[in-house]
């Protein structure tokens, strides 16, 4: 098999970086296929693990339901997507660091480890963090508005849909850290800049909040809240590593 030749980044043509972006997100897509077809075998346990912060916040008597024929099955499938994502997260990560890779020194290739590592743990935390604290407040919340006379019947396909949007954008949003951490080594911000703008960056989150989250004003808080916290990380990250180089 020919190996194929890595070019010198500095003189690589906008297609050729085009091709090697391809080339990853090929490998990404396919590890994610690997990673559903090796969750689909246990799509039931991992659906029952989903709607369990739905089932606790449900009144008594009330059920989850699915009202289409094929609903059921599609959501086992969509429960093995969710879990075929998160397993291949490392992996997913390693593709990026291998396309930007090129355009670094020697000496900042061995951080290769440390990429991989810290970017998966701050997308787990932030995906544990919906899981454990946002979705059991959030439904707590809102299906107590319910009353006596409606009884909640929640639609597992809606809820899966759900599920999988919050846990993706909290995972991402927890990466405001480190996406800061690389920026202030490369010189592109630093704190001043950071605290001048936070008038901004507070109207920013709120809409982030407002796009990615159901829309109630309850929820949408659960996300802004965790991401003004992140943004002071990220100024106290800007103020220790920030460089001028």
């Amino acid at each position: 098999m020919k190996k194929r030749n890595r070019k010198d980044p500095n003189n690589m043509t906008l297609l050729e970086h085009i091709e090697e972006l391809r080339i990853r997100l090929l490998w990404i897509v396919g590890g994610i296929i690997v990673g559903v077809l090796a969750s689909v075998s246990y799509s039931e346990r991992i659906v029952n693990i989903a709607i369990a912060p739905l089932q606790k916040a449900l009144p008594h008597g009330s059920k989850i339901i699915f009202t289409g024929v094929t609903e059921a099955f599609w959501v086992r499938l969509e429960a093995a997507l969710v879990a075929g994502i998160i397993i291949t997260i490392p992996f997913t990560f390693y593709q990026i660091w291998l396309f930007i890779k090129p355009g670094l020194k020697e000496r900042e290739k061995k951080f290769a480890i440390p990429f991989v590592f810290f970017f998966t743990l701050f997308f787990m935390s932030g995906v544990i963090f919906a899981y454990k604290v946002v979705l059991p407040i959030g439904f707590s919340f809102l299906l107590r508005y319910g009353g006596k006379e409606l009884s909640a019947m929640p639609s597992i396909k809606q809820y899966m849909s759900l599920f999988l949007r919050m846990l993706t954008a909290f995972g991402l949003v927890f990466e405001l850290p480190i996406i800061t951490f690389i920026l202030s080594r490369m010189g592109m911000i630093n704190a001043k800049d950071l605290i001048k703008k936070s008038d901004y960056a507070l109207l920013i989150i709120f809409i982030v909040a407002a796009v990615l989250t159901p829309p109630d004003v309850f929820t949408q808080f659960l996300m802004a809240g965790p991401l003004i916290l992140l943004y002071i990380i990220s100024i106290v990250i800007a103020y220790m590593f920030s460089t001028k180089k």
